[in-house]
């Protein structure tokens, strides 16, 4: 098929037609075949119609790892619509942000998921469509105009019920169509979404797919989220495209993790690296009854644990705004080649290091990484096309990094103040910005501290004028504004003028990141 008209709904009548029987989602209670999945989707794809959806809307979904997100994505992609993933940890506030920025139009939520009462916050930046008037504190979102509750009782579930299901060439989807807007924190105090195509999608999917050496045989654990682009093209997407069964858990529990892998033969991990330590480190674990032996975490320090001795996972590197994986190694790469670097640029991708004057940087040299090329996103959404990328097409990633002689790229850490804890970008200002919120608060300086597990941590400098600080109150109230990975997991005050500052006048962040260190090794030591 013309990659033009090659688009993910047609891509899923593709693979109900090339494995009809052979499971693609299962969970602890369902497992649908591919021509399950794809008669459901149809049927959400009417439901979407059925309540006012047609090409060019903007659906977001709030919803956990169950086989109805994806359900409902193919859905949403067969009526032409554009998919907005929202993250099932945002607060009040970071939701508003995100169905705001994204021109969200319908909603499909769940009432209530990990203590998060949706149809409650949902209320309170939108009170017009529950019956309420606009609060003072909050501005209401002009484009959304329905909301739909998931759930046996939801009304969702009821429109999907009624539906017939929905013809499969109906609706003009062309692959350079928008698709997906993604959100992540960039160096910015409040996520940008980032714009992806039918096209840049599919040829990310299919990137991952052949890197990591997947094929129908393979049984995936994918619990990374599917709001995320990483959970789902590099590994829903990726895992369906090369016909293999995608293993969902909603909910993260290390014993249900090792059952579930066990009982249907997992191949593939992917998960958060805490996750993997807590799989390792429990009582049920037997590496010798689990089969893993392909996805990412080559060089990661939980593989000799978790994965089999003659494993063939990989080195990764990239970002939302690149596909998600833009460098990888090879499955069939010798083992200190996937260990020793985070890959190769992927098929239609070009990598460049530049220097500090923005010259090209040699083999060796360290700078940051540039990439131009076909599963690159189309853009920020709100912001004019072209604006994230450079006169020559490379988007400007903001990662410190050099390539080797063999064109290798070994990912150095982040440019800015940007935060990478578990796999997730952490945007500094965004959490100054909530942290000074805070009636006690005068200042706020956040900063990343190494850890061992995640990767780095959130830690923070806060300058108080009040002597009977409370720090408890401080956090409840992170509690409050902020997802709970972007809430600061160490803090230290700092008396009013201590700040360091360089001799522009600027804070010193490199100097509060040198003193968050030892202050976190003076804690370990105790």
């Amino acid at each position: 098929m013309n990659s033009k008209h090659r688009t993910l709904p047609t891509v899923s009548a593709e693979w109900a037609r090339k494995w009809p029987d052979a499971p693609a989602l299962i969970d602890r209670v369902t497992t649908w075949t591919y021509k399950d999945l794809h008669h459901e989707s149809q049927r959400r794809a009417a439901a979407f119609r059925s309540i006012g959806a047609s090409r060019g809307t903007h659906i977001g979904l709030l919803l956990p790892n169950r086989p109805e997100w994806l359900a409902c994505a193919f859905g949403a992609w067969q009526v032409g619509a554009i998919l907005v993933p929202l993250n099932t940890l945002y607060r009040p506030r970071e939701l508003a942000h995100s169905l705001r920025l994204a021109e969200v139009e319908i909603v499909v939520a769940e009432n209530e998921f990990l203590g998060h009462d949706y149809r409650s916050n949902l209320a309170e930046i939108c009170p017009r469509l529950f019956g309420g008037q606009a609060a003072g504190r909050t501005r209401d979102l002009p484009a959304l105009r329905r909301v739909a509750f998931s759930g046996p009782d939801g009304d969702w579930a009821a429109a999907v019920a009624a539906a017939v299901e929905a013809a499969e060439d109906d609706g003009p989807v062309h692959g350079s169509d928008d698709a997906a807007i993604f959100f992540t924190s960039g160096s910015t105090a409040d996520p940008k979404g980032v714009v992806h195509t039918h096209a840049s999608m599919l040829r990310a999917a299919e990137n991952v797919g052949h890197r990591l050496g997947l094929d129908n045989d393979d049984r995936t654990y994918g619990y990374l989220p599917m709001f995320f682009n990483g959970g789902l093209v590099g590994v829903a997407l990726a895992t369906l495209n090369r016909g293999g069964a995608l293993l969902l858990q909603d909910i993260f529990s290390p014993k249900e993790a090792i059952r579930l892998m066990e009982t249907h033969g997992c191949t593939v991990f992917f998960g958060w690296p805490h996750q993997a330590e807590a799989i390792a480190g429990h009582p049920d674990f037997r590496r010798e009854n689990l089969r893993l032996h392909k996805g990412p975490g080559a060089n990661a320090p939980w593989a000799r644990s978790l994965l089999a001795d003659d494993h063939q996972c990989v080195g990764t590197w990239g970002m939302s705004e690149t596909g998600p994986m833009a460098a990888c190694t090879g499955y069939d790469d010798p083992l200190e080649v996937r260990a020793g670097s985070h890959g190769r640029p992927m098929p239609g991708l070009e990598i460049r290091i530049a220097a500090n004057d923005g010259s090209h940087a040699p083999s060796g040299t360290a700078g940051e990484v540039l990439v131009r090329g076909d599963s690159l996103m189309r853009g920020y959404y709100g912001q004019i096309d072209g604006d994230a990328f450079d006169p020559d097409g490379y988007f400007h990633t903001g990662d410190r990094g050099r390539l080797d002689d063999t064109g290798h790229l070994h990912f150095l850490g982040r440019l800015g103040d940007v935060i990478k804890s578990a796999g997730v970008n952490v945007a500094a200002a965004e959490v100054e910005q909530a942290l000074q919120q805070h009636p006690d608060i005068e200042s706020a300086y956040v900063v990343p501290v190494p850890d061992r597990i995640r990767g780095e941590n959130v830690a923070a400098f806060i300058v108080s004028a009040n002597e009977n600080f409370d720090r408890t109150a401080l956090l409840d109230h992170c509690g409050k504004v902020l997802a709970t990975y972007k809430v600061p997991r160490h803090f230290f005050e700092l008396e009013p003028g201590a700040v360091p500052t360089l001799g522009s006048g600027k804070v010193d962040r490199s100097e509060l990141r040198r003193r968050a260190l030892d202050l976190c090794a003076g804690k370990e030591a105790k």
